[in-house]
């Protein structure tokens, strides 16, 4: 059914449309707020250089469609503020909290890459222990929580295992199991120290680990090796082939460079035998060290593309974190309710960055009660989409201005976050395209 010709007067082109020349013939229109496609003949290459009223009578079909993908919205539509809300209802629900706790800062490995300074020795005590089980009671006592997520990072969160991760997880599973709530456990680990105890108590819960590989065997044994000398590929794989034949969750993040990006299939050498029952518990997570991220568009990147497809067509599953979330799938640490809690007691409000005193954001007193920095938490939680230039990006609605952390870090330049270019964006939203076609052909 056509759209009546006066009701075109009260509609406006949309902040957050794309158009992209995809061949010679045909020009790719994008919603990022409605996250729709619209293709059209090169008549239509520029929408500013077409009235709406012109739109309307002249091309009515594709008319309709504009305005079924948002490209096309009535003239009282406050974009930002939708924006802003959307945004709001992603990191404040208050039904689910995400607790990460750093057990040690202290790791069996040294990896040339990391970002974190390591602590030796370093490890949970007592105190901060019983603090932290309090702190866990009195969230889980509050009737608006429904799901309770526990994380554990580090350092290497295996170490001093049954004296503080598996307290806290039968602690918390107790009282989930009273109060009737879900818990899901989950740890960042390098895998190396797991065994047949750790794997059997876990096994009991609903729980997942993400494992990284430093490129294949060769190379990741350059990277990761043990006080000996030894390496640990092997190790590693084994550890992870006995997690998900116990039916846990792991994410394998195989950490890649220009360097090592051909070592890769040894990787799939190492997985190809596994047995189909077990695939499901198993994905694949291609991240580029961002050390060596020169141009996000260079032959490594192609490389990767390929290997991707290699393991997708044997029926793994591959996470398509390369396409950025859009604002609906915030970070954790974008969460209102989310913290994590150092070994320390000092309180952190991101896991990407070193758990260093400048950066926490407050600390846990020996009743369980977590004191924040106002003023931190204040700015933190208005950063996002705060500069104005996020107020003119048509692709806002993917990248809200960046993380809360990433926002707050860069509150004093005017210039994009990430500082994305307008090729760069086009090239990003061609990638969804693709992955969106492909889905959508299966």
């Amino acid at each position: 059914m056509g759209v009546d010709a006066t009701i075109h007067r009260t509609m406006k082109l949309s902040i957050y449309n794309s158009a992209i020349n995809i061949n010679n013939k045909h020009t790719l229109l994008y919603n990022s707020f409605s996250g729709k496609f619209v293709v059209v003949k090169n008549l239509l290459i520029s929408l500013n250089d077409l009235s709406i009223d012109t739109l309307c009578r002249e091309y009515n079909a594709i008319y309709n469609q504009l305005i079924d993908a948002s490209i096309i919205i009535e003239n009282n539509v406050d974009e930002i503020s939708l924006l802003k809300e959307r945004i709001y209802n992603a990191d404040n629900n208050e039904h689910e909290y995400i607790l990460h706790i750093n057990p040690t800062l202290d790791c069996n490995f040294r990896c040339w890459y990391c970002y974190e300074k390591h602590i030796p020795n370093s490890r949970m005590n007592q105190e901060t222990l019983n603090s932290t089980l309090l702190y866990i009671s009195s969230i889980l006592q509050k009737p608006s929580i429904k799901s309770f997520e526990l994380g554990f990072f580090g350092g290497e969160p295996l170490f001093f295992f049954n004296s503080i991760a598996k307290v806290i997880i039968s602690h918390t599973h107790s009282l989930c199991k009273e109060l009737n709530k879900s818990l899901h456990i989950h740890f960042t680990s390098n895998g190396a120290l797991l065994n047949e105890d750790i794997i059997k108590f876990l096994s009991k819960f609903s729980c997942g680990f993400q494992i990284t590989l430093d490129g294949g065997k060769d190379s990741h044994d350059k990277t990761r090796f043990n006080k000996n000398n030894t390496g640990s590929f092997d190790t590693i794989i084994q550890n992870i082939l006995r997690l998900v034949q116990s039916g846990i969750e792991v994410i394998v993040r195989v950490n890649y460079t220009s360097d090592n990006v051909d070592s890769i299939y040894s990787i799939y050498e190492s997985f190809k035998t596994i047995n189909e029952t077990y695939k499901k518990f198993i994905k694949f997570d291609f991240q580029r060290v961002w050390q060596d991220r020169i141009d996000r568009f260079d032959e490594t990147e192609n490389k990767v593309k390929v290997i991707r497809q290699n393991f997708i067509t044997a029926n793994f599953i591959v996470l398509t974190n390369y396409i950025p979330h859009d604002v609906r799938n915030s970070c954790y640490g974008d969460k209102h309710n989310h913290v994590l809690i150092n070994y320390n007691g000092d309180i952190f409000g991101c896991t990407a960055r070193d758990f260093t005193p400048e950066n926490r954001i407050g600390f846990i007193d020996n009743f369980g009660v977590i004191h924040y920095d106002s003023a931190i938490i204040y700015k933190r939680n208005n950063s996002k989409l705060s500069k104005p230039i996020c107020n003119k990006c048509r692709i806002a609605p993917i990248c809200g201005g960046g993380c809360k952390q990433r926002a707050f870090e860069s509150l004093n330049s005017e210039e994009c976050t990430f500082n994305y270019s307008e090729e760069e964006i086009d090239n990003m939203i061609m990638e969804i395209f693709e992955y969106s076609f492909c889905m959508n052909s299966k």
